[in-house]
């Protein structure tokens, strides 16, 4: 059989992922038999999800299946099954086609966990074992079949055409109702404005779920932002007992990958003030308390089920107003309304201690004037455009000084830092990228991660005693091994040899006394390890290009 085809896969993270359902104050009553769906269920297109380990396998596969027939659309791809595992909640397939032996999670405990969650989808596993020593859980897991690799591709075009028919059978049922009608998918679509309110979904709604579609509602958004994937599980099992916690209303949780949030929506409430009040004074602050990194927490009411989309559109405005607000606030539409933002002044002399900072490598500097740029702007309410333009405008200033010295800050850094800046809703955050680019420009991460321990000796050495003329025998002599192994150890590891190496010290440490001191040239000379002032001038000029008198001139 010859090799699967390869094709990237793109993924799309734009579907909300409902994680739980809590109904509490009306008693739900039994199903009832109304299709209201009929005219969807003629043209299903079987939703497809492929979890395997094997790349040359699952990139094959997402090229093929929509090859094989228009009714087959490939969601999305996972490389182990914890990521498959939270990609089939987020999309809720049709149909996982999945390997067994796989990192992080093996495939049916990947799917006994997703049928723990609610998971209906239909599952066919790929395996290399023929002797099937997994047959009994799979069957009691619900495999559809199983398929031998190397895959044959009459076998596979027949599994899914055998899958396919069933979904078609089933289209039409109460399964297949409940799963386009539930609670969660109500609320999911009506947040998201993918959910058109007509008489027939309102009567379903309030005989099904006591749910008045012109009723008000609230929405709660935990937002996690960049630690979504590694902390909503803890932020969800926080939130979970809180759940049950009101007498007054129902609510229902969701989580959204979309919007790196948890997303809890009231309803049938007696006061959502109240509700309001409660969630504020006791539940967030016990998550600051309690969580590594709590989420931050906006709040709005909207009248009728259609309202909520608009309703989310303002929670989205709302976050990004976090870095104007104390740790724990609750951000709310009226808040921010009641806030008298000043203009920011930016301080020059601030400006100037950070690019020194840089310049010298002084991170322990750095770190005292990052923390005092941020209580200045803590002090008072600023517009976060405002704080952002300002923390912009510091990058800026660290790359041009961080360029003069020769260490040039490549583009993507520079915008990954300015993008991160642009949707940063947390000091914490702001902190964590400015901490990251000051490495990126003075070049903590330049050494490469498979150099010796002997050669990172030898080079803190050199940047130890490079003003006193260290020669190569002396090092070696330091080091205990012959100068020979010493110099070709360093170039081999460096890309350097030793004399490059020592160069280059001496003229980064002569940038910086050139920038910000006023040593003349035979001071500089001295300081850095060169005996004659004329020779270091040439030594500077080959290497930056312009002599030392030029290079101050230039720079200030």
């Amino acid at each position: 059989m010859s090799a699967l085809p390869m094709s990237e896969n793109v993924w799309n993270f734009t579907t909300g992922k409902i994680t739980r359902c809590i109904l509490k104050v009306r008693k739900v009553p039994e199903p009832v038999c109304i299709c209201l769906f009929e005219r969807y269920v003629e043209a299903i297109r079987m939703k497809i999800i492929i979890v395997e380990d094997e790349k040359s396998i699952r990139n094959g596969l997402t090229k093929m299946l929509p090859k094989l027939s228009p009714d087959y659309e490939v969601m999305g791809a996972a490389k182990d099954g914890l990521e498959g595992y939270h990609r089939i909640l987020d999309e809720n397939p049709d149909l996982v086609i999945m390997d067994i032996q796989m990192p992080e999670m093996d495939g049916l405990t990947m799917l006994e966990k997703l049928r723990e969650k609610g998971f209906q989808g239909k599952a066919v596993v790929l395996t290399a074992y023929s002797d099937f020593s997994y047959a009994k859980r799979a069957i009691e897991l619900g495999i559809e079949n199983y398929l031998l690799k190397p895959i044959k591709i009459d076998e596979l075009k027949k599994t899914l055409e055998a899958v396919n028919l069933s979904l078609r059978q089933e289209a039409g049922t109460r399964k297949m109702q409940e799963k386009l009608l539930s609670l969660e998918q109500i609320f999911r679509s009506a947040l998201l404005a993918e959910l058109t309110v007509d008489e027939e979904l309102e009567s379903y709604a309030e005989s099904m779920y006591g749910l008045n579609s012109h009723g008000t509602f609230a929405v709660l958004m935990a937002y996690l932002s960049d630690y979504y994937d590694e902390y909503y599980g803890p932020a969800e099992r926080f939130l979970e007992p809180y759940l049950s916690a009101g007498t007054e209303y129902s609510v229902c949780m969701l989580t959204t990958v979309r919007y790196r949030a948890i997303v809890m929506v009231f309803y049938n409430m007696r006061d959502p003030e109240k509700i309001r009040n409660w969630y504020e004074k006791r539940v967030i602050p016990a998550a600051y308390r309690s969580l590594e990194h709590a989420p931050i927490f906006c709040w709005t009411v909207c009248e009728g089920l259609t309202s909520l989309s608009s309703g989310f559109e303002k929670l989205e405005q709302a976050r990004m107003w976090k870095l104007c607000f104390p740790e724990g606030s609750l951000m709310t539409e009226e808040q921010i309304r009641a806030t008298k933002t000043v203009p920011i002044k930016y301080s020059p002399d601030l400006e100037s201690q950070l690019k020194q900072a840089v310049v010298k490598r002084d991170k322990v500097a750095y770190d005292r004037i990052l923390e005092q740029l941020i209580a200045y702007c803590v002090e008072e309410p600023h517009h976060p455009d405002e704080i952002r333009e300002a923390w912009a405008r510091l990058v800026v200033a660290m790359v041009t000084v961080s360029n003069s010295m020769g260490r040039v800050t490549d583009n993507i850094s520079m915008r990954h830092i300015m993008e991160g800046l642009s949707q940063a809703i947390s000091w914490q955050r702001i902190r964590q990228l400015m901490q990251h680019f000051y490495d990126e420009i003075t070049g903590v991460h330049d050494q490469p991660e498979h150099v010796s321990l002997l050669v990172k000796k030898a080079l803190s050495l050199i940047e130890t005693y490079y003003s006193q003329g260290i020669t190569l025998e002396e090092l070696a002599e330091r080091l205990c091994v012959t100068d020979e192994y010493l110099s070709t150890l360093i170039k081999k590891e460096t890309g350097m040899s030793f004399t490059e190496t020592l160069r280059k010290v001496r003229i980064e440490r002569m940038k910086e006394l050139l920038l910000h001191s006023g040593l003349k040239l035979n001071q500089i000379a001295e300081m850095v390890g060169y005996s004659d002032p004329k020779y270091m001038s040439k030594v500077f000029k080959e290497e930056v290009g312009m002599l030392p008198a030029q290079f101050r001139k230039q720079n200030h």
